[in-house]
């Protein structure tokens, strides 16, 4: 009987050098597995779990498709930010249950928050056009009796829903088993190429948007209108003095969840509308649609929430070193590897040094240097000319842009020349119990 190596490619007892070119399948587990698995878990990670606001009326259905495009674009560059951007949610969902059950309707659930947080109500008075009321918003305006609670079921709002379920099926299947056979081959010592080392920190910040968009609707195109026959003017001038100045998005502008001075999240958005103008909501005002970025927890967001975002982040970014004595094709590539996981690790840490001593400076500088005394380091950055605010965000997001595009395209191109481990099956029997 010949030995079971002879079927393979290369040499079965010598695995400490690279192959070159396209590996066939030997017994499951070549080039085009591990380039068909990584595409498919990559796509699926930034397509079938990526829960947006309701989008701009009218947008139609192939406008609709190129925004979601859009999103899935970014959610492949940034998915810790998606994480990031769903936890917040979830944070702020979470206050307006509880907000609602202090006021006495404990039938408002998670996906009632999430459907209000997301512009699934539309408030309709006879004084202002149409615009979308949050969920913090909804409950100022039942409290004060401008407008009845709306008797809306679970059931109503999801089916506005356009999830499918064996798309999710899929989707939770294949990360899964992605996930397992990495920490198996890790687990054997078997190499990983760079492609799944990228596709694996993906799945961490996936498995995150999961939990936190659970309650989420997907899809949904329309909201539900609300009418009220209290006009928006008299609403506003009981509202007092906190209801004076101008709104920039809707009326009920005086109700937006202050700046939160931990957030992990808002800076990014701030230095990306710097630079990009990433999201731009409709133009009329009122606006007609929320921004997938603009939610923020009306209460703050606790420090056990700092905590675990920060572990999050570590983890995420830190999975790419993991790569660092990889076998590269060449030494340029493993020396770019290394400098781009250091890159994207260092601006993490600059960033949260960023955070915390401009929580602790914003109030003295803002008072020394700016027009008014504000709290937060984003309240100091929206008081600075347009060209210090370019002068210090182009860079960073240039510096994370380049940092995060090569190893996305590193992924790819090593696929030319792989450590010949990458290419051995994982033997399952060493994972049982030996009597």
């Amino acid at each position: 009987m010949a030995p079971l190596n002879s079927t393979l490619p290369y040499n079965a007892s010598d695995l400490s050098g690279l192959s070159h070119g396209w590996m066939p399948q030997p017994q499951g587990r070549g080039t085009f597995s591990i380039l068909w698995s990584g595409i498919t878990t990559i796509f699926l990670c930034s397509w079938t779990v990526l829960c947006l606001n309701i989008p701009e009326p009218g947008m139609g259905r192939w406008g609709f498709l190129g925004y979601k495009l859009r999103w899935q674009l970014f959610a492949i560059i940034f998915p810790e930010v998606i994480a990031g951007m769903a936890a917040e949610q979830w944070a702020s969902a979470n206050q307006s249950v509880q907000k609602f059950r202090k006021l006495g309707y404990p039938q408002w659930t998670m996906r009632h928050a999430f459907f209000a947080d997301m512009g699934g109500f539309m408030l309709e008075s006879p004084d202002v056009p149409p615009f979308p009321v949050d969920g913090e918003q909804l409950a100022y305006l039942i409290e004060r009796k401008y407008l009845q609670y709306p008797i809306v079921h679970e059931e109503t709002i999801w089916d506005r829903n356009k999830a499918d379920g064996f798309a999710r099926l899929v989707t939770s299947v294949q990360i899964t088993w992605f996930f397992i056979q990495c920490l198996a081959r890790w687990a054997q010592g078997l190499s990983l190429s760079t492609l799944e080392i990228t596709t694996f920190a993906t799945i961490v910040a996936t498995l995150n948007s999961l939990y936190f968009w659970y309650h989420k609707p997907l899809d949904v195109e329309t909201p539900i209108i609300l009418r009220t026959d209290s006009r928006i003017a008299n609403i506003l001038i009981d509202a007092g003095d906190r209801a004076r100045e101008p709104y920039s998005r809707t009326p009920l502008d005086f109700l937006k969840s202050p700046p939160v001075r931990t957030s992990l999240v808002a800076p990014f958005w701030f230095g990306m509308g710097v630079v990009v103008n990433f999201e731009e909501e409709s133009r009329s005002r009122p606006i007609r649609r929320f921004g997938n970025c603009k939610t923020r927890p009306p209460a703050g967001i606790t420090i056990q929430e700092t905590i675990y975002g920060l572990l999050f982040e570590f983890v995420y970014f830190g999975i790419h070193l993991v790569g660092w004595n990889q076998l590269f094709p060449t030494r340029a590539e493993l020396c770019l590897w290394r400098v781009s996981s250091l890159v994207l690790l260092g601006l993490l840490i600059t960033y949260l040094i960023t955070i915390v001593v401009g929580i602790v400076l914003s109030r003295p500088v803002s008072r020394r240097w700016l027009a008014r005394e504000v709290d937060t380091p984003l309240e100091v950055a929206a008081q600075l000319p347009r060209w210090a605010q370019l002068i210090i965000h182009v860079p960073i997001l240039s510096a994370y842009l380049s940092a995060r595009a090569y190893i996305l395209l590193e992924g790819f191109i090593s696929l030319r020349d792989l450590p010949l481990k990458t290419y051995v099956d994982i033997t399952w029997t060493n994972f049982l119990p030996h009597l």
